[in-house]
């Protein structure tokens, strides 16, 4: 009789820890993905000239994250919020891509799966900048 009454314990005990190792492995994946997800530079001081002179290096087959830490500083401290178009095109210069809504400047491979990174300016339909962030392209 008492194994029967050990029973109930032991599958509790086991659903516990089946509960336990899923929240683990969860959050062990959930991490990854985020690493994969996030620019691996250190943001660095945006400086416009260095910007212009590592644009063609930054379209390479492997050429690091060349850009990446000076759009990191755009992005985080929002300095290109409420500027124009034209504003944008002269402090950044052309984009790489982009439409009138969109403006997309390659910024080399910052994320850790090694695929081309961007730095992503979307605009209002009213002509400003609404926000700058940094995605895999």
């Amino acid at each position: 009789m008492r194994s029967v009454a050990f029973l109930p314990i032991f599958c509790t005990m086991q659903s516990k820890r089946l509960v336990a190792i899923v929240v683990s492995i969860s959050a062990l994946a959930a991490g990854v993905v985020r690493y994969f997800q996030s620019p691996q530079v250190a943001e660095e001081p945006f400086d416009a000239v260095r910007w212009q002179r590592l644009r063609d290096q930054s379209q390479l087959n492997d050429p690091g994250c060349v850009r990446g830490g000076m759009a990191l500083a755009l992005a985080r401290t929002d300095a290109m919020s409420r500027r124009t178009r034209a504003e944008v095109i002269a402090l950044l210069g052309a984009p790489d891509e982009g439409a009138t809504e969109t403006l997309r400047y390659g910024l080399g491979q910052c994320h850790g799966d090694w695929r081309h990174s961007v730095l992503v300016v979307r605009r209002t339909p009213g002509g400003d900048v609404s926000r700058a962030t940094v995605e895999v392209d």
